[in-house]
């Protein structure tokens, strides 16, 4: 470890962090596009206080609830959620026990029967992280895959529900696949029922997240006010490393009960982990999956990649869901319910924590303005 910990030294781990981030000149080009124009407020969210009005929220395609756990750091009442994933739907019921939660597909749920579950409850804000299977740089990025239009039922429920603001997640690759033309429908089926959208691509390490994963944040509102967005935290300096997150499990034993379980190795497997290197991978065919995770920086974005997680960066085995939870900001108060390849799962396709979290304080500043 000692010749591969000198390999990485020979780099600047600025140069490291910038080749990990894959989006960072779409992520200008967004930032001082047209669309935002005029129409974007930039809030420093080190400077709010989230005490004071509990304002509701409803979370759509919830995933085990990263989304809904910011929202509910930032002082906001979680009062609806929909999610198809059985294990995910447990999870959240599990996690917000005040929250009503409907296990279904979306498309089946008729806005009545949600209208009717928040009994006249004013919702300030509509999120949904929607499914992303044909928009990811990690899959065949498929413009025709049927889940890519689920984002139509957030139109049909927002138009219907009339939330203050909406706010959406997504990778970055739903903004260029099928050259911008999805991107530039979601944006007029939006506006068509007057919630014009706003987006930028924020990286989830500027806001205290222990990993490196940039997500495409639309946020769009009714009140002709401009969408607000949490200014960065942190500098690259200053991200927070992958030990300080997870380096007090490392002598930790298996324990189901707090979801620490990870991928059984033989020992063969083993000794070939031994040998890779930090940002590399054990495959060389299948190299987003199995790759060794760097000391002294933030993780690369977590996955499941079907139990091919990342590999701890000190030893020689993949990373636990709870090591994976960790670095997606969730507390280890945070349970999931699940096998441990459907917790990796979950865990993989949440939003970090503390990305929604600001997210969730930039729209406060302006709900508070609305209802002071």
């Amino acid at each position: 470890m000692k010749e591969k910990e000198a390999n990485e030294d020979s780099k600047s781990k600025i140069e490291i962090l910038k080749g990990m981030k894959r989006y960072e000149s779409l992520k200008e080009k967004i930032k001082s596009s047209f669309l935002n124009f005029g129409k974007v407020k930039w809030v420093d969210t080190t400077k709010l206080d989230p005490d004071g009005q509990v304002f509701n929220f409803i979370d759509l395609f919830t995933g085990p609830g990263g989304l809904s756990l910011g929202f509910k750091q930032a002082n906001y009442n979680p009062i609806y959620g929909i999610e198809l994933d059985h294990d995910a739907s447990e999870t959240y019921k599990r996690n917000f026990p005040n929250a009503e939660h409907k296990e279904g597909d979306i498309r089946k749920i008729d806005v009545s029967e949600i209208k009717e579950s928040l009994d006249d409850k004013e919702i300030h804000v509509l999120c949904a992280g929607f499914p992303c299977p044909g928009f990811s740089i990690a899959g065949e990025r498929k413009s025709d895959d049927e889940r890519n239009y689920l984002y139509e039922e957030i139109v049909r429920i927002a138009k219907n529900l009339q939330p203050h603001y909406i706010m959406l997640e997504n990778v970055p690759g739903v903004l260029t696949i099928d050259d911008g033309k999805f991107f530039k429908r979601i944006q007029e089926d939006f506006r068509e029922i007057n919630y014009p959208l706003s987006v930028n691509i924020l990286e989830a390490a500027d806001y205290e997240t222990p990993q490196v994963r940039s997500r495409a944040i639309f946020i769009g509102n009714r009140l002709g006010r401009k969408n607000p967005f949490p200014k960065p935290i942190l500098d690259e300096e200053e991200y927070i490393p992958i030990e300080n997150a997870i380096n007090d499990l490392e002598d930790e034993p298996r324990n189901p009960e707090i979801n620490h379980e990870w991928t059984n190795h033989s020992e063969e497997t083993k000794e070939r982990i031994s040998e890779v290197e930090p940002g590399e991978s054990l495959y060389d065919s299948y190299k987003d999956a199995y790759k060794r995770q760097r000391k002294g920086l933030p993780s690369m974005a977590v996955k499941e990649n079907h139990g091919g997680t990342h590999i701890h960066h000190d030893l020689n085995r993949v990373i636990s869901a709870r090591e994976m939870a960790r670095l997606q900001g969730f507390p280890d108060s945070f349970k999931f319910h699940g096998r441990m390849k459907r917790v990796m799962w979950q865990v993989g396709n949440a939003v970090p924590v503390p990305l929604a979290r600001n997210i969730a304080l930039a729209i406060r500043t302006e709900l508070k303005e609305i209802h002071d």
